[in-house]
């Protein structure tokens, strides 16, 4: 189930469209109950990755699922935390800066920055 407490001043990126998620309330369907949390939603049609204190996560059309397994899981270091991914470079196609809500710390294609 997601988590309910994200920062509002993140400027996390969508990891399959690359441009930055919108924060806002989403409606989650989980185990016959309907529900409003804060999140980060991708602003492309049809996109249904979101982000919220426990990281990426996939809900469909109908706010159904919460689906984790198939989303970028990058914890930091230090904390723990899910970290977002807050740059790419289109010159680099495999460069990703992540940074974490909580400590601000930051870390690219495994090694720390």
């Amino acid at each position: 189930m997601p988590g309910t407490h994200v920062a509002r001043n993140l400027s996390a990126l969508c990891y399959e469209h690359h441009i930055e998620m919108r924060f806002g309330q989403i409606v989650l369907q989980t185990v016959g109950e309907r529900r409003q949390i804060l999140a980060y939603s991708c602003p492309e049609p049809d996109c249904l990755v979101h982000y919220d204190s426990r990281g990426y996560f996939i809900a469909d059309q109908n706010g159904n699922g919460n689906k984790r397994e198939m989303t970028p899981d990058v914890r930091c270091p230090y904390d723990g935390a899910s970290m977002y991914l807050a740059e790419v470079l289109p010159k680099h196609r495999s460069f990703r800066l992540w940074k974490c809500p909580q400590c601000n710390v930051n870390h690219s294609n495994g090694s720390n920055l």
